[in-house]
């Protein structure tokens, strides 16, 4: 009887050993947790390119980089494009014309913000020209700064049509924004219009 109990309780320790060690060397979690960190650094690595510079003007015929607080908006009317910029109460838009002539459309910005006709030669002192691929870009700021308005403008020579970037706002705001307005301007790409 001593002997069957003894081999009784060999047998349970044997079971209980064994059942031990077979789970217990093997603990796949800790190996699928270590593998985990790595994949998610890979998909944040892969996720990085996504947080490039906006593009602007889905289905507007152009792409530029937007600057940081600016949000394009459906066009609409005669409007290509619009852009709103954050914390401001500019209107910048894009419309398309089949006439190009700096002298009279200046005029006009100017009769919009109560200031008078300017000569040709006084609006060519006030007046950039740049390229835009091989496009010329007609750049003007026109502030009147008594009545506190203002307007940044630029057309762009895509003849036979010319494109208008057109912002409208106060003095302040458009100054503050203009360097912004210049860079987005000089970072247009036209489709099929840049060669």
């Amino acid at each position: 009887m001593k002997y069957s109990i003894l081999l009784l309780i060999a047998s349970l320790f044997l079971m209980t050993s064994c059942g031990r060690d077979e789970p217990v060397s093997y603990l796949v979690p800790k190996e699928e947790s270590s593998a985990a960190p790595s994949m998610a650094s890979a998909s944040a690595i892969q996720a990085a390119p996504a947080v490039s510079a906006p593009k602007a003007a889905s289905g507007s015929g152009f792409t530029a980089d937007l600057p940081d607080g600016w949000t394009e908006k459906p066009g609409s009317g005669m409007r290509k494009i619009s852009y709103s910029i954050e914390g401001t109460s500019i209107d910048f838009y894009l419309i398309s014309l089949s006439m190009g002539d700096v002298t009279s459309n200046v005029n006009r910005w100017r009769g919009q913000v109560a200031l008078g006709d300017a000569t040709a030669e006084d609006i060519s002192k006030d007046l950039e020209t740049f390229k835009v691929a091989v496009h010329d870009v007609n750049y003007i700021e026109i502030y009147n700064e008594e009545g506190g308005k203002g307007i940044i403008a630029a057309i762009v020579d895509l003849a036979p049509q010319y494109w208008y970037f057109t912002g409208k706002g106060s003095v302040e705001e458009l100054k503050a924004h203009a360097s912004d307005i210049r860079a987005f301007l000089k970072s247009i790409k036209f489709d099929g219009h840049n060669h």
